[in-house]
């Protein structure tokens, strides 16, 4: 190859770089994720968590949870969270939704990037309830995924409805604006989402992609991966370990429960029309 080519080529490849980077550095998401952000104070106590002025406090309960919420995700996802990440809590929901790139009005409280878990003082007090240590699980669980997977095998592999449920499931989230019981009706009266079995590049799908509200899509998510898990411990064990391994869900998924998806979901939505203990 001519040299000149050559130099023309890494010249346009560095422009590619420099543009791209840019772009996301441009972006709250991007640079909250690349870690460039400031105002925020290492925890004396847990070098893991960092702070905004006025969220010491706030950020003494996370470190205080942070122990069993690790447990958790680690025990019910087959391996450990990886150390190196970090959590940031803000001083506000203003500031929160400033860092994450959402609106302020959002009812989001916990967000997991590439690396990290975000943590809103929404959490600590979510309609009347302290949900901090169940949020950080949550997030907690959604990292752990993308530390193993990396981002690329996670979005590509892993539906969004099975991302939010096993989430949800985990720290027991998921039906605080939408109840079980709203869930389950609306299950039963076929509004609800169709599980699929593969995830979607370059972006996962939202709740609208699945005819679902968020808060709908994540309590009808946590019912059916409380369903998966009820119906074959071992099999769901196993399933989550393949997922980790980087198996690809649908054959997985078929592989440990003997049989596939839309069969059990099926199944499922006709158990539903037997009584149900709330």
């Amino acid at each position: 190859m001519p040299f000149k080519l050559v130099v023309r080529i890494f010249a346009f490849l560095v422009v590619v770089a420099v543009v791209f980077t840019a772009v996301i550095i441009a972006q709250p998401k991007g640079r909250a994720t690349l870690r460039i952000v400031s105002g925020f104070t290492q925890l004396k106590e847990d070098p893991r968590v960092y702070f905004e002025l006025g969220a010491e406090t706030l950020a003494k309960q996370i470190s205080h949870a942070l122990p069993g919420s690790l447990k958790i995700v680690s025990d019910l996802q087959s391996r450990p969270v990886k150390s190196g990440f970090r959590v940031y809590v803000c001083a506000s929901h203003q500031s929160f939704s400033q860092h994450i790139g959402q609106p302020v009005g959002s009812p989001v409280r916990g967000i997991a990037f590439l690396s990290d878990v975000w943590i809103s003082p929404k959490a600590f007090d979510f309609q009347g309830v302290d949900t901090h240590a169940s949020t950080l699980t949550h997030e907690l669980s959604h990292l752990h995924l993308v530390q193993h997977l990396g981002w690329f095998r996670k979005t590509k592999n892993i539906p969004a409805w099975f991302f939010e449920g096993l989430a949800d499931w985990a720290a027991g989230t998921g039906d605080e604006i939408v109840s079980r019981r709203q869930a389950i009706n609306a299950l039963k009266g076929d509004h609800h989402l169709f599980p699929d079995s593969t995830g979607r590049l370059p972006f996962p799908k939202g709740a609208s992609d699945y005819g679902l509200s968020w808060p709908m899509l994540h309590s009808q998510s946590r019912l059916f991966v409380e369903h998966l898990y009820a119906l074959d411990k071992a099999a769901f064990g196993n399933f989550v370990t393949a997922l980790i391994a980087g198996e690809r869900f649908g054959p997985a998924f078929s592989n440990y429960f003997g049989q596939n998806l839309t069969d059990v979901w099926h199944r499922f939505l006709l158990s539903l029309q037997e009584p149900v203990t709330l």
